[in-house]
């Protein structure tokens, strides 16, 4: 028995051994299984349940123009925030919440009532509201503080810089392009919570220094920005044009100086605009440029030796059948004309010829070389190559219409790039719009230098092109562009516009566009403007477009400090900046008597005195002549130079009443009320009605014989009327 007993025992001993020491194996696996082969997945869950990252977002880098105004910054705008769950009364404090705001009532008590712990009132509210809300009261109600772009100028630049989102991301322009740079980086400090995700305590800070972002200089002069801003403005909607565009560039380094759209927008309230108004035209807008094509194919055909300057070719009187399609010209009267004629009074017969001389290898390898095949890099946002078929797909004609710029759609990008470089003397330059960049703590981390693409055509070449260009202003398509005291070089172009339903062209809408530079020999502008679909004045580039260039011109040499005579700007391209001696030889220049400075300088204030003779003068001019006269009411018809003034030269003035009044007219053509050009203008409107053309280049008429504009045609079968 007593055997027996202790055999069991040991039995059970043994048994319960071994249970044991399962249970402990197990425990042994399962606390391995915790440890190591769980331990990285419970670690992190444990600290996402009892750690917490607050971030602090970083004081978003400034974006400036090239003299140092501020073009964009942030400042602290004041939210009005809460924690649902610390407000005890929902009802009356959605109400008191309410009047302080502005905002409904039953937007507040749905806040309210969320099951969280943080939630915006509103985002942005004046500093006076914000003391309103602070006087509240409220428990679990604050202002919280936030960075908050701001853009100083309203529309200026608007769709070159771009705008920012709530959460200080960039959304176009600039601040889209260049987020990287300008956000910086954001720190965050690591703190435990408790169950209810309340913060205990931080551990560590790790922010040392300021983390704002870098400071961007963009190459846009302010001052030439606002005027080329203000005269498209004022011109397209005098066109009443769909939409428009301005290019000003240096075109001996590539640096742009202006860029403007119409119509704009202001960056500040972004969302109160539709997406249309955000986009930067002069770089995403494809167009076929029409007449303003034909220097730069032109310039090639003469590189190749091809033409000369006087070989002659036959207008055919402004209609020429070829291969399946009719060429058409404005004028009948094109006979045999020179290539400096053809580029003057803009013959889209002629320039057909040149192309099909030249063939689609010769007339594709210049396109290519002018950069009118390739992506500008100026790093803006949106920049393409245009659209062009591939040479092997190119109809017979294809180097005919490609001359007189129909067939490829280029982006105004590419064509001021391209004219800079019959400019700067036959140089394509790389365009460039960022002037540097520099870090929170002053560091320069990118610098711009100009930067040489390639030399395109020879000095030669580009002497006779220029040459050809200034022909256009003095005499051709582009007198609209003629200053008193400077030669500009330009030319016109009135492109149609692709019908994607039909594949062929619409019947009434136009691309009119003026490209130039000044002054003549040594240019220190270039500028590109391209009106789309203008329906009031005229659709021709030389009506609508040249007068803004000009406008643009006449202010900003002034501001540029570039005076006529060609030591004065001779010496300041060699030595920049000027001399002692040098500032003598400008002062003598200021104080140089010229046509339009018939009368004294302006003064301040009211001021009593004989009426000048404002004949012949431009509306600044003349604005600025009777500027002195300060309580004198001032009415203006019309645009170009005055004709007309209701108050004759020589009669006093008197400062005091406030009832003189003024009447200035103005007209394009009446220029010094010449009457020969007024009467050409009778002609030239009547010449305009009995003409069929679909597009291309227009002005005054030079004499009564001669008729001066051409047009180009459309694609296809398809015979151009107008």
């Amino acid at each position: 028995m007593i055997r027996v007993w202790k055999t069991t025992l040991k039995l059970r001993m043994i048994i319960g051994f071994m249970v044991i020491l399962i249970f402990a194996v197990l425990l042994i696996f399962r606390a391995f299984d915790i440890q190591i082969i769980e331990g990285g997945r419970l670690s992190k869950l444990a600290d996402a349940q009892f750690q917490a990252s607050v971030y602090f977002m970083p004081e978003r880098g400034n974006i400036y123009s090239a003299d140092g105004s501020i073009l964009a910054a942030s400042v602290n705008i004041p939210g009005v925030a809460v924690d649902p769950l610390m407000v005890k009364d929902k009802l009356k404090s959605a109400e008191r919440l309410s009047k302080a705001t502005g905002l409904k009532y039953e937007k507040i008590i749905k806040i309210l009532t969320k099951n969280l712990q943080f939630a915006w009132i509103k985002r942005r509210v004046s500093a006076e509201t914000a003391k309103k809300v602070e006087k509240l009261g409220i428990e679990g109600v604050i202002i919280v503080k936030q960075p908050v772009r701001y853009y100083p100028n309203g529309t200026l630049l608007a769709h070159t810089l771009g705008f920012v989102g709530i959460n200080d991301n960039g959304l176009s322009g600039i601040e889209y392009k260049y987020n990287k740079y300008l956000k910086g980086n954001k720190r965050a400090l690591k703190v435990l919570q408790d169950g209810l995700g309340q913060y205990i305590f931080i551990r560590g800070f790790g922010l040392k220094k300021a983390t704002h972002g870098d400071n961007i200089y963009l190459t846009i002069n302010k001052q030439l920005q606002f005027i080329t801003q203000y005269y498209l403005d004022k011109e397209a909607k005098a066109a009443d044009s769909k939409g428009a565009f301005a290019i000003l560039m240096d075109p001996n380094t590539g640096a742009i100086l202006a860029m403007a759209d119409y119509p704009s927008f202001n960056p500040n309230y972004y969302w109160k605009y539709s997406a249309r108004y955000w986009r930067n035209r002069a770089v995403t807008d494809d167009f076929e440029p029409g007449s303003t094509m034909k220097p730069f194919i032109i310039s090639g055909a003469m590189q190749d030796g091809i033409i000369k300057p006087d070989t002659i070719i036959n207008g055919h009187h402004g209609s020429y059948y070829i291969d399946g399609i009719t060429v058409h010209d404005v004028e009948s009267w094109f006979g045999k004309l020179t290539i400096n004629q053809l580029i003057e009074y803009s013959c889209n017969v002629c320039a057909c010829q040149v192309g099909m001389k030249m063939g689609k290898l010769r007339v594709w390898h210049w396109l290519k070389k002018w950069g009118l095949l390739s992506t500008p890099h100026a790093g803006l946002l949106g920049e393409n190559a245009g659209i062009d078929r591939n040479v092997s797909n190119w109809s017979e004609v294809g180097p005919c219409e490609e001359a007189f710029g129909q067939g490829a759609a280029i982006n105004g990008l590419q064509e001021i790039t391209a004219l800079s470089g019959i400019a700067n003397g036959g140089y394509l330059l790389k365009p460039y719009i960022i002037k540097k960049i520099v870090n929170p703590y002053g560091k320069v981390i990118f610098r711009a230098k100009p930067k040489e693409i390639r030399r395109v055509i020879n000095s030669k070449t580009d002497k006779e092109i220029k040459y050809m260009m200034r022909l256009v202003v003095k005499g051709g398509t582009g007198q609209y562009a003629k200053l008193i005291d400077f030669k500009v070089c330009g030319k016109t172009g009135t492109g149609q516009i692709d019908n994607p339903k039909t594949g062929t062209y619409f019947k009434n809408k136009y691309t009119a566009s003026f490209m130039a530079f000044v002054p003549y020999k040594h240019p220190v502008l270039a500028m590109l403007v391209v009106q789309q679909e203008p329906s009031k004045i005229s659709y021709y580039g030389g009506a609508v477009s040249a007068p803004v260039v000009r406008d643009v011109f006449k202010t900003a040499l002034n501001i540029l400090n570039v005076y006529p005579g060609d030591k004065a700007y001779k010496t300041q391209l060699r030595a920049g900046n000027l001399s002692n001696n040098e500032n003598k030889l400008t002062e003598n220049f200021k104080n140089k008597s010229f046509k339009h400075e018939k009368y004294p300088a302006r003064h301040s204030g009211s001021y009593s005195g004989k009426m000048p003779d404002l004949k012949g003068d431009t509306i600044y001019q003349a604005l600025n002549a009777l500027s002195r006269f300060g309580r004198l009411s001032i009415k203006i018809w019309g645009s170009g130079y005055l004709y007309y003034q209701s108050i004759k030269p020589g009669t006093y003035v008197a400062e005091s009443g406030g009832a003189n009044s003024v009447t200035l007219k103005f007209k394009p053509e009446g220029y010094y009320g010449n009457a020969s050009l007024q009467k050409t203008e009778k002609k030239s409107k009547k010449s305009k009605s009995n003409s069929n053309i679909k597009s291309g280049s227009k002005s005054a008429p030079k004499s009564k014989n001669k008729k001066l504009t051409a047009v180009p045609v459309l694609k296809g079968n398809e015979k151009v009327k107008k």
